[in-house]
């Protein structure tokens, strides 16, 4: 008779590897450098992208009465933000300088910008573990009927149900990390300051020679600890495992930058070109959706919210190259760190934020 024995799952800091192994190290430092790059010294496209979306959200969150503008600022002032203890005008300015004064914005400001849109998303695709922020079914939904109106006024059309639903199923944290309920754990009560993909952020922005006061501060985040064996055969950094995506930013970003519903992050997939998803957008479209595939990871990465092997998956489905069709993935691989966690992930992401740096 077969004896079986449940072996509960061993959760480690995934940052121990980057203290075990060089390669790791070296791979956490030069996509961390990368990603605040971009945020510091975003390219021309780039630049204009978030300029436009900036506008939209200023725009929006002005004519939001003061419970909605607090209420949808809660997670960016809350103590886990970008902006401690701000205020709705605070935002506002941040809001502002990016939109009307890019080349004067700070990577900070520039992150804020993302980290709202990353709000917006979550609060459409209602994941709360992503806003960090609790509020009732209640709120959420008299947040989300003021923030449509808001956005319709604007000139913006809001995600349907539909889209939400297919960008959560194509790009979502369950599409892209299947595994993540029996690999990931949060301690209780453990938040520590981070810059960048293990802690990597200030070494970053000293090879990058920023001005001290010009750099992007720590933020406080909660700790995820991921299983030991998937970290232990894994020379990709982890950070807060597969399940990151950049699909509720980049969700928000299209729709502020006029995108319908239906093509808002799956547009691509739905291309009938298969060999080449983005063949039906001009070249200068095409820099504009690489531009803001570009921002978003960065933002995730820079900020050592999600490392490159966790982002990537989504990345690619932005860019209508799912691995989920087609039988990219193997026999056996269940998500991005399979494929390319030997080195890989760094190296087309770092790719990709350089090609939109100045």
């Amino acid at each position: 008779m077969e004896i079986r024995l449940n072996i509960p799952t061993v959760h480690i800091d995934p940052s121990i590897r980057s203290q075990d192994s060089g390669d790791t190290r070296q791979l956490a430092l030069v996509q961390t450098a990368s990603a605040r790059q971009v945020l510091y010294e975003p390219g021309t496209t780039l630049s204009h992208e978030l300029s436009q979306a900036a506008n939209k959200l200023y725009q929006v969150y002005e004519s939001l009465d003061q419970g909605d503008q607090a209420a949808l600022g809660a997670r960016l002032f809350g103590a886990e933000g970008l902006m401690p203890h701000a205020t709705p005008s605070d935002l506002l300015q941040v809001l502002n300088r990016v939109d009307q004064m890019p080349s004067h914005a700070s990577g900070h400001d520039r992150s804020i910008v993302i980290a709202l849109m990353g709000d917006i998303g979550a609060l459409y695709a209602a994941t709360g573990a992503t806003t960090g922020t609790e509020r009732s079914q209640e709120a959420s939904v008299r947040l989300r009927d003021g923030l449509a109106q808001a956005l319709v006024n604007a000139g913006l059309t809001p995600p349907s149900g539909g889209s939400i639903q297919e960008v959560q199923e194509r790009g979502g944290s369950s599409a892209v990390g299947p595994d993540k309920k029996a690999e990931r754990s949060r301690p209780q009560a453990e938040h520590v300051f981070r810059t960048g993909i293990h802690n990597l952020g200030e070494e970053a922005d000293d090879l990058l020679d920023v001005p001290r006061d010009s750099r992007i501060p720590p933020t406080k985040w909660d700790v995820a600890h991921i299983s030991a064996q998937r970290v232990d055969e894994t020379i990709e950094p982890f950070a807060g495992h597969m399940s990151g995506s950049p699909a509720e930013i980049l969700q928000t970003w299209d729709m502020l930058r006029g995108e319908a519903p239906e093509q808002q992050f799956v547009g691509r997939l739905h291309s009938e070109h298969q060999y080449d998803p983005m063949q039906n957008r001009t070249p200068a479209e095409q820099e504009q959706l690489r531009a803001r595939a570009a921002g978003a990871g960065a933002f995730l990465v820079g900020l050592g919210y999600h490392s490159s092997v966790e982002v990537i998956e989504g990345t690619l489905t932005y860019m209508g190259q799912s691995l989920r069709d087609h039988n990219v993935l193997g026999i056996g691989q269940r998500d991005a760190g399979h494929l390319f966690g030997a080195g890989a992930a760094t190296d087309l992401m770092s790719e990709l934020f350089q090609s939109h740096c100045r």
